[in-house]
């Protein structure tokens, strides 16, 4: 994908600039610059499956200060310790929004350029549904994490300035309608963009198990709010062909990715380089550990040193040994005169050397730079199978679709490159079998998806929807009733959305306030959801 990065950035860039013009028909075409006669269409696509994914802009602010934190798998004590109270920051909030709808990296705008392009240009029919799959999965990220969003009008700025904000059902339907359209119409061979496809090579055949595979998880979004049609469009995506092994996992690999650009993983980039200050939640910690589950040695390390970056000399990868590792608890800092220090909370706790006693993410890896951003996997499409099959909604053992999950997800770690020894001598078949034989299926939902949060771990966005739309794992607030932290935006309870950045209250102000009124409680973080239905 490196390759492609520099021209993409040039045709991106020019396809931005380009929507002021009026009529660029009326513009001479120039053969030898970049413009919108002959930009590279393809590479446009390639930046927007780049860049749907976050950047170190989003990455960082909603994934990881905030969350990653009200999720619990990460915690600060440091710089960003009162968002795991729930403090509001309009600019962390509203970060994703801006990368994926506007800027340079604007994702919406690239894929919908090119889906109304190819959408009836002749030879295109692969390129096209691809498009509407990525298109679907880019904004099913922020409908999912803001609630009603642009959606029918998005990413066309030249027709629509202002664009409304659809309502998320409606947004929902239309979704699962273009998943089944496209996978419908992929067939079979390659896209005429080929290696341009930085997922799949153009493979139509594996866009279609992308397609139905986002369609299930996406109709179990539905589970609460609407369980009739999320079961129609369970056994839809069933019936149309799910994922079926890790190998078909759906991921954009980061070969040679460095931090001082886009081309690392963007998780990575922030643990590796741009912020060494996350470190792995108490709550994360104690659930591998407790469990004796095997990817506690893939999922976490204690450095000597971990503020020093990968970056400079004298990078260290720690001790991955399980025995050591220690989670941070959240909503504490190490500040000895604040009301919330942790060491009222832990014992001889040193604020001049806790970075050398406690658990930050994996350096073999999710802090390597190189390693893949997982999409859609093989273990969540199980996972989901497993609570449809509970719920009664498909055929097959529950049991079954939970192992196959479970294992699949433990074998991922097969897939970082430069893991090899510790997935070898950690994650063998006898101690997937060991942990699946010492914590056997129990049937509940908590269990699957526990299992769920577990695999999501740096894919926060995901962890964040599925756990409102399960209730679990179950996670207790980090907050202490009996401690009142004063600018905590919800008064305790683990927030339900983003807020909108609040940009979008001055400049798109008539379409801001309609989907503001129908928000229960108002432009917050306590708001819920269409589908995150009490």
């Amino acid at each position: 994908m490196n390759k492609y990065i520099k021209h993409t950035l040039a045709a991106f860039a020019l396809i931005a600039t380009s929507t002021s013009c009026s009529d660029f028909a009326d513009v001479n075409i120039d053969p030898e610059h970049i413009n919108e006669g002959n930009v590279p269409y393809e590479m446009v696509f390639s930046n927007a499956q780049h860049q749907a994914l976050g950047s170190d802009w989003d990455v960082w602010r909603n994934g990881c200060i905030l969350s990653g934190q009200w999720m619990q798998h990460l915690t600060s004590v440091d710089w960003w310790w009162n968002y795991g109270l729930y403090a509001y920051s309009d600019g962390y909030s509203g970060a994703l929004w801006d990368g994926i709808y506007a800027g340079d990296r604007g994702a919406v705008r690239d894929v919908t350029t090119v889906l109304d392009l190819w959408k009836d240009k002749e030879g295109y029919s692969i390129d096209y549904n691809m498009a509407r799959v990525m298109r679907v999965y880019t904004m099913h990220r922020l409908t999912d994490l803001y609630g009603d969003v642009p959606y029918s009008e998005a990413g066309r700025p030249k027709e629509f300035s202002y664009p409304k904000y659809d309502k998320q059902q409606d947004i929902y339907m239309d979704m699962l309608k273009e998943l089944d359209e496209a996978q419908a119409n992929l067939g079979s061979g390659v896209a005429k963009m080929g290696d341009h496809d930085v997922y799949f090579r153009g493979n139509a055949a594996q866009w279609k198990k992308f397609a139905n595979s986002l369609m299930l998880r996406l109709a179990m979004r539905l589970s609460k709010v609407d369980p009739s049609t999320a079961q129609t469009w369970v056994k839809k995506a069933v019936a149309n062909g799910l994922i079926t092994s890790n190998s078909e996992n759906v991921k954009l690999d980061h070969p040679g990715g460095v931090t001082t650009n886009d081309s690392a993983e963007p998780y990575a980039k922030i643990f590796a380089h741009e912020d060494k200050e996350f470190f792995l939640s108490e709550k994360f910690v104690n659930e591998l550990k407790n469990k004796q589950d095997p990817r506690l040695a893939l999922i976490a390390t204690v450095c000597e040193d971990p503020s020093i970056s990968i970056q400079k000399s004298g990078y260290q990868f720690g001790n991955t040994n399980p025995e050591v590792q220690q989670g941070l608890p959240g909503g504490y800092n190490i500040s000895k005169n604040s009301a919330w220090y942790i060491g009222k909370k832990i014992v001889n706790f040193d604020p001049q050397n806790y970075q050398s006693k406690y658990s930050v993410p994996n350096r073999y890896t999710y802090s390597d730079p190189t390693s893949p951003t997982f999409i859609v996997t093989y273990a969540q499409t199980q996972l989901l199978l497993a609570e449809a099959a509970v719920r009664g909604w498909v055929s097959g053992d529950a049991k079954t679709y939970y192992e196959n999950g479970v294992r699949a997800a433990m074998e991922q770690f097969a897939q970082f490159p430069n893991a090899t020894k510790l997935y070898q001598q950690y994650v063998t078949p006898e101690a997937i079998n060991t942990y699946l034989t010492a914590n056997p299926f129990d049937g509940t939902l908590e269990q699957i998806n526990t299992q769920y949060w577990i695999n999501c771990f740096c894919d926060e966005y995901e962890s964040f929807s599925n756990w409102r739309r399960s209730g679990y794992p179950a996670l207790q607030s980090t907050y202490d009733p009996a401690n009142p932290y004063g600018l905590s935006a919800t008064k305790g309870s683990i927030p339900r959305r983003f807020a909108y950045p609040s940009t979008e209250s001055q400049v798109n102000t008539k379409n801001y306030d309609a989907a503001v009124s129908g928000l229960s409680d108002g432009d917050t973080f306590t708001s819920r959801i269409w589908w995150d239905v009490k």
